[in-house]
């Protein structure tokens, strides 16, 4: 074990902790830094967008395609560093548990978001940190690392989840999209549940949602909940629109879940994988664990 550094961002305040073996530092140009980014004409609404493609030719010479390119970079703002770090997945597993905890993707990788990515903290959650949570949740993220690295796809899943968690919330989705991918996230979380709570043997499909909220005393949102024989209303939208190609009884994209009512199953089911992912870091006995998913509100949430 040996002492491993990663520069990563984008995050565009400063950042100096140092927790445990764990330091995180900004970097001396940061207001520079965060001052080019804010100029950049791809901004929209707090998120900023993959530039147009360019395309190299043999002959010489550049070219712009007439779309936008998936992947690309923002400059690095701060250091992570790690003084017995078992392997560079170490780190990376660090940068997914702050990305999760700051709101916003962070990176260490020189092209890592697709698409668009906020460039403000706090944008893909729905809890503001309290006191000194920070620092205990990348407390909780070493504890979890040291705790499983017997079992590396833990770490993993953990990863899988927030990724699959922030790329559901694209403004450019449609909702169809943006219901596949935060159910992506939800058997992510219920693939790292299972194997952290030794269970054995199936669960169904439709009642996994339901089960993981059991195993952490959370309240079972209305749409998890199977009526008698009845499947959950999540569990049979997503049956109709991976194998049926149809979602809300129409092709996809041409109708949307809630039209005319009040109620916003995406943000719910955002705010219950939030909640999952707090529980599986390990601080299940967080008060943030339990609170109302049908909402917009933000809570706070207070790491020991």
């Amino acid at each position: 074990m040996s002492a491993l550094s990663f520069p990563f961002g984008y995050y565009p305040r400063p950042l100096d902790l140092v927790v445990g073996p764990v330091t995180l530092k900004s970097s001396p140009d940061l207001a520079e830094v965060v001052a080019r980014v804010e100029a950049d004409a791809g901004i929209d609404n707090g998120w900023i967008y993959a530039p147009p493609q360019r395309v190299r030719h043999l002959g010489g010479g550049i070219s712009e395609r007439p779309y936008a390119a998936r992947v690309f970079g923002l400059p690095k703002t701060h250091v992570i560093t790690h003084q017995s770090a078992h392997s560079d997945n170490q780190l990376i597993f660090h940068l997914w548990a702050v990305s999760f905890l700051t709101g916003m993707r962070l990176t260490s990788t020189e092209a890592g978001f697709l698409d668009c990515t906020p460039i403000q903290p706090g944008k893909l959650v729905d809890f503001v940190l309290v006191g000194e949570s920070l620092s205990n949740g990348i407390k909780l993220a070493e504890n979890f690392w040291i705790a499983h690295k017997a079992t590396p796809r833990r770490a993993k899943l953990f990863c899988a989840v927030i990724h699959a968690f922030f790329l559901a919330q694209n403004p450019r989705h449609l909702q169809f999209e943006e219901f596949l991918m935060l159910y992506t996230a939800f058997d992510a979380c219920f693939a790292l549940a299972k194997s952290l709570l030794g269970k054995t043997g199936s669960v169904r499909h439709e009642d996994r949602v339901a089960w993981m909220c059991d195993q952490f005393s959370m309240p079972v949102p209305a749409w998890a909940n199977k009526i008698a024989s009845i499947a959950p209303e999540v569990a049979s939208l997503r049956n109709e629109t991976i194998h049926e190609a149809l979602f809300m009884g129409e092709p996809l994209g041409f109708n949307i879940h809630g039209l005319g009512t009040n109620r916003n199953l995406i943000i719910e089911m955002q705010a219950l994988i939030c909640r999952l992912a707090i529980a599986l870091l390990g601080a299940s006995s967080a008060d943030y664990v339990r609170t109302p998913v049908n909402t917009r509100q933000k809570y706070g949430l207070r790491l020991a």
